[in-house]
């Protein structure tokens, strides 16, 4: 008898962990603001953002792991990734103060890309790669490929 009750209880738990993860898809990034450059070292440009992201869904996430390589104009820049762990809560539309670092694949052509980009006053923005988020003991990696027509800051052309 109480093989049963420990082998429902299992299941119980199962379906509750199954059924929290539920709807991850859901989520959507509103927009970035507030870009602040924090610096250059080696091949890498260090930066924060405000990131928005809607979360309808009833399960609340933490995203673990970003990596995405970032094309300009169709011309690779570099990698994308950022250490942060935030935490985005069931039900939420709110913005996330997040800390990113673009690994560029060649510092020259990195910042000769850089420089060209800030003379424009927009320019075709590429992701590819995934974002990893975790909900409780589930892992959910999500590839991303989009591609938007973005505003550059101006920074006095």
């Amino acid at each position: 008898m109480s093989m049963i009750i420990k082998g429902s209880r299992l299941l119980l738990l199962s379906i509750f962990v199954l059924s929290g993860c539920k709807g991850v898809e859901d989520i959507d990034m509103t927009g970035i603001s507030g870009v602040e450059f924090k610096g250059i070292e080696d091949n890498t440009v260090s930066f924060s953002a405000m990131v928005g992201v809607s979360n309808p869904s009833s399960a609340s996430f933490r995203v673990s792991e970003v990596n995405l390589k970032t094309l300009v104009d169709g011309n690779f820049l570099g990698t994308l990734t950022t250490t942060d762990r935030i935490r985005i809560p069931a039900h939420s539309d709110s913005s996330y103060h997040m800390n990113f670092t673009l690994n560029m694949a060649n510092i020259l052509s990195g910042a000769s890309s850089l420089y060209s980009i800030s003379r424009k006053k927009q320019v075709n923005l590429g992701i590819q790669g995934y974002i990893k988020a975790r909900s409780w003991l589930v892992v959910k990696k999500t590839e991303i490929n989009e591609s938007r027509l973005v505003d550059v800051p101006s920074l006095s052309r």
